[in-house]
């Protein structure tokens, strides 16, 4: 039997999006394409997981309240408008599992990231682009998405900063879009899983908007602010109307107990941690950012996020030809040509310590004099 006779239709034209976070793989490669706390994980990680490992003869809390009472006291928001995931990623595919139907429009930016567009068209969605290269400085074009909003769609996706370009947008423009959208009986889906390394994320996110918007989601996660991505730990803010359907079709058991536990401990007594390296960042980037411009990348502007999105037509190099000479010299960016062809002649690295950034910007200096 060929089980592609019987697949459903929206699967058989899918292919599985592609991802970084290859570099342990490498050996001894300094993985600078990764989007992760420079700081690295916790230091007391190792004993917050051996605590709770004692708590895996039984099976985990179902509603995950530990952590979300724990994100409740944090945003400020409710514990019903609180959703737990086993990784941003499960509640990126879940938005359209619940509230997309076959044929429906959605509005997603492009260059951004592939899971939105996948999700959605696993559904069998409509997707939509709004274009971020050739805008000014990447930002969003509100008046382009606004041009595109018919009776079809369904959802806008968002992603502040943006995956790739890096680019914050304002809290005031999105909640703005959020309130035109509802008009519409339409969704907002807002990624803010790169914006607590950003330093005053407390000022950008719209967490606390939740229950006076009642079409917008929210995702975000522990991986990057918390420097741990083997361990899966996501969450979405939302509308209680929201995250009443959406608990509907969550995974029973998504989050393992030790996720759990230890997702709960940094939230409510190490957050610390996340704020410390914010700081770290902000100075770095700008002292990068200095130093890149001096040696001829003049694209390579101070980012609003805590990674550099720029251009490498100033020195010569395609995305691909970048990540091969940086990787001779030990360091992995990111190939932006996944992102889709307007990205090839773009790079992405990330902003770590002071002492990792002086061997980037080594690493650099040599493939520019090879």
């Amino acid at each position: 039997m060929d089980p592609s006779l019987i697949v459903r239709k929206e699967i058989l034209s899918l292919q599985k999006p592609f991802h970084g976070g290859t570099a342990w793989k490498l050996g001894e490669i300094e993985d600078f394409s990764s989007n992760l706390n420079p700081l690295g994980p916790l230091p007391c990680l190792g004993e917050l997981i051996a605590e709770y490992v004692q708590e895996v003869d039984h099976y985990p809390d179902d509603y995950s309240l530990e952590f979300r009472e724990a994100l409740s006291d944090h945003y400020k928001v409710p514990i019903d408008c609180v959703i737990a995931g086993a990784g941003s990623s499960e509640l990126i595919r879940l938005f359209p599992e619940v509230f997309i139907s076959p044929g429906d429009e959605v509005l997603i930016p492009k260059p951004g990231f592939s899971e939105y567009a996948f999700g959605c068209r696993l559904m069998g969605a409509s997707i939509k682009n709004f274009h971020l290269i050739g805008n000014n400085d990447f930002r969003v074009n509100y008046d382009e998405i606004l041009s595109k909003l018919d009776k079809g769609l369904k959802a806008v996706y968002l992603c502040n900063p943006n995956n790739p370009t890096g680019r914050l947008e304002s809290k005031k423009k999105i909640l703005e879009l959020a309130e035109e959208l509802e008009k519409r009986n339409a969704l907002l889906f807002l990624d803010e899983c790169l914006l607590e390394l950003v330093e005053g994320s407390q000022n950008h996110t719209c967490a606390g908007e939740v229950e006076s918007h009642s079409n917008m989601f929210i995702i975000n996660s522990l991986t990057k602010s918390f420097g741990f991505p083997g361990l899966r730990v996501g969450y979405g803010i939302g509308s209680l109307g929201v995250i009443a359907q959406l608990e509907k079709a969550r995974l029973s058991w998504n989050m393992g107990g030790i996720e759990q536990r230890v997702a709960a401990s940094c939230v409510r007594d190490h957050y610390s941690h996340v704020t410390e390296a914010s700081k770290i960042i902000d100075g770095e980037k700008r002292r990068m950012s200095e130093a890149l411009k001096t040696m001829g990348m003049s694209t390579a502007s101070v980012p609003d996020s805590f990674f550099f999105f720029s251009s490498l037509k100033d020195i010569g190099f395609t995305s691909v030809e970048f990540k091969d000479q940086m990787l001779k010299q030990g360091i992995l960016v990111r190939d932006c040509t996944s992102f889709g062809n307007d990205c090839e002649n773009y790079t992405r690295f990330s902003v770590r310590t002071r002492e990792k950034n002086d061997v980037f910007l080594s690493a650099f200096k040599r493939v520019l004099e090879s």
